[in-house]
């Protein structure tokens, strides 16, 4: 199972857990489980099935834009981080 690193700002939809165990074959997949969770963090994600612009997701470390973005094949060993996106003024 892939391990998916929740950032602090959406643990409240994984039981304040920092660390998810997901079956996927996919970045894709990991994500849509995820996702499954709540609608709010649907919407959060993604737009439709598309992932947001200001979501970034890495692999190992690596930003999955500069590997096969959302069709990145995933193992058990990977960790999927979601970086959570910071504003302010």
């Amino acid at each position: 199972m892939a391990v998916i690193l929740v950032p602090s700002s959406l643990r409240r939809y994984s039981d304040q857990q920092s660390r998810l165990s997901l079956s996927a074959g996919t970045i894709a997949e990991a994500l849509a489980r995820f996702a499954e969770r709540s609608q709010d963090l649907q919407n959060h994600l993604f737009t439709g099935k598309t992932l947001r612009n200001f979501v970034v997701v890495c692999k190992n470390g690596t930003d999955i834009r500069l590997l096969n973005g959302m069709e990145t094949p995933i193992e058990d060993a990977d960790e999927v981080q979601i970086i959570a996106s910071v504003a302010g003024g």
